[in-house]
């Protein structure tokens, strides 16, 4: 069926965006050079070096709440676009949508954090452009759209043409931190249980993996959680995945509010884990690094790309059964990214 109307569901990283690109982007853009498979363009320029570019745009209400703001989102967030193709991010240029009516101290306060973060990974800020516009809504929002550029510092870049059946699946780190630390900010929840959101920087964490060959592809975990981002992967290979439902780590303060909410952690958005497809041979060694590492300590192998050429994520369940992980679909949560 085709998109009549662009609906807030086409933003939400599932089904939906999909039908978008296909419809609307791919036709036209793939043609003049569009890598839609990945997380940031692959540029060759010669000698041996490759450039990483990457685009994304920001926009989350509150911009304020627990562990993090608009402006080390949008910072990181792009920052962590690049660090997943095996690149060292260099340069980052943002513009700004500003509607009438936000408060000075609020945007000083965003790009205060944006200086920070970028400080923080030895990241410049060189470019950038305002626009101001009417409010449409109640409140008075910032939108932020951030580019990103580095250079592939890795053997080879991680990226989707590179998996293969048999490869291992290992997610950095606990999943679900993010949109609970938004939706508590929102509604005022967790004020016993605080929730803190992770984003993060993810390349101080992936340096140590750069010398590793057997590194095939990493992808960070944002809209659509890992259900949305291993639906994507399958769909891009061909490829089934087999998840192992114990082996994936989530802490006992998320998992208990998605008991209470009825919220399923696996399509929950996070902003400082990765998922990575690692060869078998080299499985054990990407864990070991990872666990040195303070974002990777809770790495854990959660299951495999399969030979099974249906492209769908089956999970096998802590009960012993098998259920499918479908992508996406509609909108799960209001607005968070």
């Amino acid at each position: 069926m085709s998109i009549e109307f662009i609906q807030l569901a086409h933003g939400s990283g599932g089904s939906a965006t999909t039908k978008l690109l296909e419809q609307i982007f791919l036709p036209r853009f793939r043609d003049i050079g569009l890598q839609p498979e990945n997380d940031a363009a692959l540029l060759p320029i010669g000698n041996g070096v490759t450039l990483a570019f990457t685009i994304d745009g920001f926009v989350v209400e509150p911009p304020f709440f627990p562990g993090s703001d608009l402006g080390s989102l949008s910072v990181n967030g792009t920052i962590n676009d690049l660090a997943v193709m095996g690149a060292r991010p260099l340069y980052l240029a943002c513009g700004f949508v500003i509607s009438v009516g936000v408060s000075s101290t609020m945007l000083s306060q965003i790009a205060t954090s944006m200086q920070e973060a970028a400080a923080a990974s030895n990241v410049q800020i060189v470019a950038g452009d305002t626009k101001v516009v009417e409010s449409r809504g109640t409140t008075p929002q910032i939108q932020v759209t951030t580019s990103g550029i580095g250079i592939v510092e890795a053997i080879e870049p991680w990226h989707t043409p590179r998996v293969r059946p048999g490869d291992q699946l290992i997610l950095s780190g606990t999943i679900g931190e993010h949109t609970l630390a938004v939706m508590g900010a929102r509604h005022s929840w967790f004020q016993h249980d605080p929730i803190a959101s992770d984003c993060a920087s993810l390349y101080p964490m992936l340096v140590p993996l750069h010398p590793i060959p057997d590194i095939h592809w990493v992808r960070d975990i944002t809209r659509g959680g890992l259900g949305g981002v291993l639906n994507e992967l399958a769909h891009a290979t061909g490829y089934g995945i087999e998840l192992d439902e114990e082996k994936i780590p989530i802490s006992s303060l998320v998992r208990g509010w998605c008991e209470i909410l009825g919220y399923d952690p696996l399509y929950l958005a996070n902003e400082g884990k990765a998922l990575l497809a690692v060869d078998r041979a080299a499985a054990s060694h990407t864990l070991s690094e990872l666990g040195k590492t303070v974002l990777g300590r809770h790495a854990s192998l959660i299951g495999e790309i399969s030979s099974d050429e249906q492209p769908v994520v089956i999970l096998n369940t802590s009960i012993g059964g098998r259920r499918l992980v479908m992508a996406p679909a509609g909108e799960l949560f209001p607005r968070i990214c």
